[in-house]
């Protein structure tokens, strides 16, 4: 489905890098399942990609700009959906990314590197990657349709001037930039067409 505002325009566009990024994190992921050593460096942009660019920079749009609208002006529908729905799994994605850390922390320690950490590693990683991706398609099917169907006009070009002023902060631009660049790299490295 085609999207009538800017704003949903840009998360989708979102989406779709993320989507990308979800496929370089299971990529990494399989090698490490068929006994490759892990890449801390790798995992460890992963995490930084999931925090600023997943998160900060897309959530955040979502979180401040988006869901406030919808859990407002939707009634309880829009609220439930909002609440009890979105971000509970972006809280979920969140927990998953705190877990990959702590495993990759754990996995410094060289008395550390056994099967059952290598285990919770990809157990981080790909839940992390499996929640989002289907947490992506419920926002892209259900959240956003419903978002412009309901909200009025006036809601949805005030979204829409946020999200254009967001992102046409020098700093958070140059920082979207950079992470896009580091994943385009990733998904040479890890075969990504």
């Amino acid at each position: 489905m085609e999207a009538k505002t800017y704003s949903i325009r840009v998360m989708r566009e979102e989406h779709e890098n993320i989507l990308e990024f979800l496929k370089v994190v299971r990529s990494a992921c399989i090698r490490v399942m068929n006994g490759e050593r892990v890449d801390e460096e790798d995992f460890f942009g992963f995490i930084d990609f999931a925090r600023n660019y997943s998160d900060k920079h897309h959530h955040g749009k979502e979180e401040k700009f988006l869901f406030n609208e919808m859990s407002e002006h939707l009634g309880s529908a829009g609220k439930n959906l909002v609440q009890a729905g979105m971000l509970v799994e972006h809280d979920l994605c969140r927990g998953h990314i705190l877990d990959l850390e702590m495993a990759l922390n754990a996995w410094k320690d060289d008395k550390n590197k056994t099967d059952s950490f290598r285990l919770d590693i990809i157990e981080a990683a790909a839940g992390y990657a499996n929640l989002l991706s289907r947490h992506i398609e419920k926002e892209n099917s259900i959240v956003y349709p419903f978002a412009e169907r309901g909200l009025s006009t006036e809601i949805l070009c005030s979204i829409d001037e946020k999200v254009k002023e967001a992102e046409e902060d020098k700093e958070k631009s140059d920082k979207r930039d950079n992470l896009l660049k580091k994943l385009s790299a990733w998904k040479e490295k890890y075969a990504i067409l």
